[in-house]
């Protein structure tokens, strides 16, 4: 059986140092919840300028954090 990612935050800044203040929080508790369970790494998504998803994937070794960008929207922000 496939576990399904966890997402455990979505985060719209509003400025770059909310961003990057709000995003380490939520990588930190990623790590703790990851290092409870032992089988999931992060994965952390960029969903546009000004939005990012911080989640627990089976697609991510455990110990490890990917970044990858949303492949799904185009550049003026509307799905494909």
């Amino acid at each position: 059986m496939i576990e399904a990612a966890e997402l455990l935050a979505t985060i719209t800044a509003t400025s770059k140092s909310h961003m990057e203040d709000t995003l380490n929080a939520a990588v930190r508790e990623a790590e703790l919840r990851a290092r409870c369970e032992g089988r999931r790494g992060i994965l952390v998504t960029r969903v546009d300028h000004a939005r990012v998803t911080v989640e627990l994937s089976a697609e991510v070794p455990y110990g490890y954090t990917y970044e990858k960008q949303d492949r799904r929207r185009t550049a003026s922000g509307t799905s494909r």
